[in-house]
């Protein structure tokens, strides 16, 4: 893997807009189109005790065959 470590100045670059962010060359060709990943949270959600409940209790969700028949009825590749 090759890590290519950017200045403080490039790297604010990179972040500041919600556009794609493509690198080029020094004469403007572009290289290659970077995808700009939203920052991780840092915390939990704020949820009531009942939310976090629902969101825990296994009935009512799907079994792996269920999940993998429902992202197929979704077409795509």
């Amino acid at each position: 893997m090759t890590v290519i470590k950017l200045d403080a100045a490039t790297l604010a670059k990179v972040k500041a807009g919600d556009t794609p962010v493509f690198l080029s060359d020094e004469s403007g060709v572009p290289l290659l189109r970077v995808r700009v990943l939203p920052e991780a949270p840092t915390s939990e959600p704020e949820l009531s005790p009942e939310e976090w409940k629902r969101r825990m209790d296994p009935k009512g969700g799907m079994t792996t065959a269920q999940m993998q028949e429902y992202l197929r009825g979704l077409g795509g590749p």
